[in-house]
């Protein structure tokens, strides 16, 4: 409970902070997952896609793996198209960019989130076909292309390195809150006397 100072007098009582309940990246995700509807075949897939999601918010795991284990650890016969839209699905979630197999794939996932314009378009097209050149910044190749002036280029950058590389690093920061440890009392020196 948080105890309020009381309106007439100066006495300070004692407050307990109220400690923000964080969720992790996992749990928020399973929590998306409940509004899909899924049946319970693609609830399972879809759980095992979420176990396979590591703290940056990457999947790494190649879908045939997912689908051999689906197949053996629960009995679940599968594909890799099942498996993989079920992903698409998931790429859908909160933060964007999250269960990408790469990093391409997580900043054009969030690019296509963005309500559409010129610079948008213009940046999904850069990472789409140009994205070994954008690595590389070969910018020259790019505004040649695409046939941008200097001033589209820039604004496209600015777009695209403003996205989130790594969208499950910010769980990992509010999870690392969780193992600091809270006292249940306080003992004060006071003058040689404890408190």
């Amino acid at each position: 409970g948080y105890k309020m100072q009381s309106d007439g007098g100066g006495d300070d009582e004692d407050r307990e902070m109220p400690i923000p309940m964080a969720t992790s990246l996992h749990e928020q995700l399973m929590s998306q997952l409940g509004y899909l509807g899924l049946d319970e075949k693609q609830d399972a897939i879809g759980k095992q896609l979420i176990g396979s999601i590591e703290a940056d918010g990457y999947i790494r795991r190649d879908l045939d793996a997912i689908v051999n284990d689906l197949a053996f650890s629960q009995g679940i016969d599968t594909t890799v198209e099942e498996v993989e839209a079920i992903l698409k699905k998931i790429q859908t979630f909160d933060p964007a960019g999250i269960a990408a197999r790469n990093l391409q794939e997580c900043l054009l996932l969030q690019l296509k989130r963005m309500p559409e314009s010129k610079p948008v378009n213009d940046a999904i097209k850069v990472l789409d076909k140009y994205f070994v050149e954008f690595t590389k910044k070969h910018y020259d190749k790019i505004q040649k292309h695409l046939g941008l002036n200097s001033e589209d280029l820039k604004g496209v950058i600015n777009i695209i390195i403003k996205l989130n590389p790594k969208p499950g690093a910010a769980f990992a920061v509010v999870n690392k809150a969780e193992s600091y440890i809270i006292p249940d009392f306080f003992v004060f020196n006071n003058n040689g006397v404890p408190e």
